[in-house]
């Protein structure tokens, strides 16, 4: 797998407006959560007021049941304390109107039969009555407990309805403020969302244009994948081309080394060659002091390059190569330095070549040293010469 290219400033750029997006994006989240918490709480706080209040209404109409039926009872008492009272009253009268009745047998004793049995009924009311009274009392003194625990009960009701009145309010204060703060909250978001949006506008079209550079960039990576894969194989094609070139050039050190062996023989040579010219310089310059007057010939090396020509006159010794401290300088490529010398003296005009690379032709034919004859074609390297003679009066 290809290695990835390194992060740009705008590939960092994009991750830090995309981790803003995203903050934005759970605060608002987090806010609309937190919102719908509070709305649930209310809700719930509602719900239980509804039920409280259910609660005390039964409590209510139970208390005004239990108040009717203790009146009723209160009622019942007193009827029944009148009903004593009248007895008791009934029972005095009877007592208070028997001696006046003394004196007569026979109604006395009728009335007294009338009054036992009357007091025999009236005992039996009494009895009955007490035992309503002892029933009524008994029923009182239970409606009272009643009423007792429905009080206590009604007012632990209505202590629990001011607790859930209080909590009602707090919740309301809460909600309340819940409320405010989520309306600036939401109206901070919808601030935010609208300044987010046009971010998001700015980053989604900065992301495009970044997705577009990077499609780009992939596309040019790609492109210098290949390259490379193709430069790797030429690498490879290349190092085997070194390994021969190496190979190449050991053996050209190789003959370098031969060659330098050579060339300090040669400079051996050019030493030796040179102390003979030297002595040859001065036997014609003997020569010259000692001949006769008469007519001088100059010989010349004439270059022909179509129909033209570049005459050059031979000295005694002429010295042929690319630098400039030679008499004939050729500047060309297959010029050596010092490629060759010409020697003018009694026997003739001798070239020789100096251990040149391209070597020395005369009439087409390599040589090492040669006499030239008048007309023969001297070739330096690949740049040819005439050897003419020129009368001079």
């Amino acid at each position: 797998m290809p290695p990835m290219p390194p992060a740009t400033p705008r590939d960092a750029a994009l991750r830090s407006h995309q981790e803003e997006i995203d903050g934005l994006r759970s605060n608002l989240a987090s806010m609309t959560l937190g919102r719908r918490q509070v709305e649930s709480d209310l809700a719930g706080a509602a719900e239980r007021l509804r039920e409280l209040e259910q609660r005390l209404q039964v409590r209510d109409e139970q208390l005004r049941l239990g108040e009717s039926e203790r009146n009723e009872l209160q009622s019942r008492l007193q009827r029944a304390q009148g009903e004593l009272v009248e007895l008791a009253e009934s029972r005095e009268r009877p007592a208070a109107a028997r001696p006046a009745a003394a004196g007569e047998e026979d109604p006395r004793a009728l009335a007294l039969a009338r009054g036992q049995a009357d007091l025999v009924e009236l005992q039996r009311r009494v009895a009955r009555q007490q035992e309503a009274l002892q029933h009524a009392e008994g029923r009182r003194y239970i409606f009272d407990s009643m009423l007792r625990e429905r009080e206590q009960l009604a007012d632990e009701l209505a202590a629990q309805l001011a607790t859930q009145r209080g909590e009602q309010r707090t919740l309301e204060a809460r909600l309340a403020q819940q409320d405010q703060q989520a309306q600036l909250q939401a109206q901070a978001l919808s601030a935010g969302g609208a300044a987010a949006s046009a971010r998001i506008g700015e980053f989604e079209s900065q992301l495009q244009q970044l997705r577009q550079e990077l499609a780009v960039a992939q596309t040019v990576a790609l492109e210098a994948q290949q390259r490379a894969v193709l430069l790797e194989s030429e690498v490879a094609d290349q190092g085997t081309v070194v390994r021969a070139l190496r190979e190449q050039l050991q053996a050209a050190e190789a003959a370098n080394e031969t060659l330098r062996g050579d060339l300090a023989a040669a400079e051996d040579l050019i030493l030796t060659r040179e102390a003979e010219l030297q002595q040859r310089d001065a036997r014609l310059a003997r020569l010259e002091s000692s001949e006769a007057a008469g007519e001088t010939q100059t010989w010349l090396l004439v270059r022909t390059e179509g129909d033209s020509g570049i005459a050059h006159v031979l000295g005694r010794r002429n010295t042929v190569g690319r630098t400039p401290d030679n008499d004939l300088r050729i500047d060309a490529e297959f010029i050596s330095r010092h490629h060759a010398v010409v020697l003018m003296g009694e026997g003739g005009t001798i070239v020789e070549d100096l251990d040149s690379t391209n070597g020395v032709f005369v009439n087409n034919v390599r040589v090492t040293r040669r006499q030239l004859k008048a007309g023969d074609l001297v070739t330096f390297g690949k740049t040819t010469f005439r050897f003419l003679r020129k009368p001079v009066p």
